[in-house]
């Protein structure tokens, strides 16, 4: 995920999609914890869009395999974020849209590409927003980022 990271990261930094405005993710992993793979795709989110977040809000499925996040930024970015949850015998896969103010980068990771391979980011306190999602989840509302 790291390499992910700083591959996007490097596109942003030679300016050729412009300023992110927009970011469509989709992981899907076959793990119980999708609150962990919400806060590795928040954690990229925050990463790569240039203002900071302003409002979270996050709704899991009913049959608990899917949390959805999204995040307003200060700067009228957007981000629409979901993790799901797929059969262990299946491999992790990621689907991203990042759109900038004057291109756009789609990534799709093949699952085959990520056989076996974990996807692994260090959460730190600053990092990890399991209480903010879950203050959404519970509400049904935005949360104030500054809550947490």
């Amino acid at each position: 995920m790291q390499s992910l990271q700083k591959s996007i990261q490097s596109v942003i930094d030679s300016g050729r999609i412009g300023s992110p405005v927009f970011l469509r993710s989709m992981l899907q992993v076959p793990v119980e914890d999708i609150e962990h793979a919400t806060n590795i795709l928040i954690t990229l989110a925050n990463l790569w869009m240039p203002s900071s977040p302003e409002f979270i809000q996050a709704r899991r499925s009913q049959d608990d395999v899917q949390l959805t996040t999204m995040i307003q930024y200060l700067g009228g970015q957007t981000a629409v974020l979901s993790a799901n949850r797929v059969a262990t015998d299946q491999t992790a896969s990621i689907d991203l849209h990042l759109i900038g103010n004057k291109g756009v980068i789609y990534h799709e990771t093949p699952p085959s590409r990520h056989h076996n391979q974990e996807f692994v980011v260090d959460l730190t306190k600053e990092t990890d927003q399991s209480q903010l999602v879950q203050r959404s989840v519970d509400s049904g509302q935005w949360v104030k980022w500054e809550e947490a």
